[in-house]
Order: C-alpha cells, then sequence, then structure tokens
C-alpha cells in the first residue's frame, strides 16, 4: 500500500498539535485563596450633623498578600484639615486583623488628590442582618481626624444606613 507524504506530514503535524493544544489553553494559575475578608459600604454622622460616606473591601490571601481599598468622603466642614472635608482614597492595605465579628484595617492614602501618603485605621462591628447595628469608624492621626464609632442604623434613622460584611472562608 502507497502512503502519501503529504498525508503523513499532516498527520505528524496533527500530533504535535494535539501535545501542545492543552498548554496553550491551559488555565492560567489563580490566586491564592482568600483567607480572610471583610467588606461594607453606607454613611454615618459624624458629629450628629455631617454624613459621611464610606465603601471598602480589605482581604487577606492564603500566601499572606493583602490586598483591597477604602473609599470615605467627609461631607461636613472639618476645621483639622487645610483643604476642607477630607476625601480618603486608600489604596494600599497594610494591616488585617479579625475576630470574630471586628474587624481592623491599617492602610495607606490620599486625602483629596494629594500625593502625600497618610496613614488610615478602620475600625468596623458586622452585628448581622441587615445591618443596623454594625459599626464603622476611621481614624486618620495626620490630620488628627476621627469619625467616631457610629452604629449604621436603617436608612431612615438619624444614624446613618448600609451594611458591614465580614466574609468566612469556605470549609
Amino acid at each position: 500500500m502507497k502512503v502519501n507524504k503529504a498525508i503523513t506530514v499532516s498527520f505528524a503535524l496533527l500530533s504535535m498539535m494535539a501535545l501542545l493544544v492543552p498548554i496553550a489553553f491551559a488555565p492560567s494559575p489563580r490566586s491564592s485563596p482568600i483567607v480572610q475578608q471583610v467588606t461594607g459600604g453606607g454613611w454615618i454622622l459624624r458629629c450628629t450633623t455631617y454624613k459621611c460616606t464610606f465603601g471598602f473591601n480589605a482581604e487577606e490571601l492564603e500566601d499572606g498578600t493583602l490586598r483591597g481599598n477604602v473609599e470615605y468622603v467627609d461631607h461636613g466642614p472639618f476645621g483639622g484639615y487645610d483643604k476642607g472635608y477630607p476625601h480618603v482614597h486608600g489604596y494600599e492595605i497594610t494591616a488585617l486583623t479579625i475576630n470574630d465579628r471586628i474587624a481592623n484595617i491599617e492602610g495607606i492614602c490620599r486625602l483629596n488628590g494629594d500625593n502625600t501618603p497618610r496613614e488610615f485605621f478602620v475600625h468596623v462591628h458586622d452585628e448581622g442582618e441587615p445591618g443596623k447595628y454594625d459599626v464603622f469608624k476611621i481614624v486618620i492621626p495626620s490630620i488628627d481626624y476621627d469619625s467616631g464609632h457610629r452604629e449604621l442604623g436603617f436608612l431612615g434613622d438619624a444614624g446613618g444606613g448600609g451594611n458591614i460584611q465580614i466574609h468566612r472562608p469556605a470549609p
């Protein structure tokens, strides 16, 4: 029986392709699983008068990497900062501790677009659903700013609104 050279070469190429395709289309390595995570968003009242809005995500991966961000805007006057109200953009998480229903986040932020890195500390409580008794606090030592511990309350309450979630890793 006579075999065409083109068929032999084609078969050889297909065999090589079959070996390479799984490599080319293999899923990329995933990042480490999340060990601990806390998220939240809402608003509080500072000094019972000034509305402050916030949102954050902080997590620690199995390999020890910390990642996340914190956004916070105080919409009222604040005399301790020369640019008026602080608008916090927390871009680096440097520490995260979660014990039961309390979480502490430490990190580096910018205020009002200023490039000067500043430390911030966030303290939250996750008191269950729907979030009425959850607590949020942020401190920025370099400008002597402290929002105070504030319960989020329901949207109709005078205290604020939103929710804090401490996420438990899957067993």
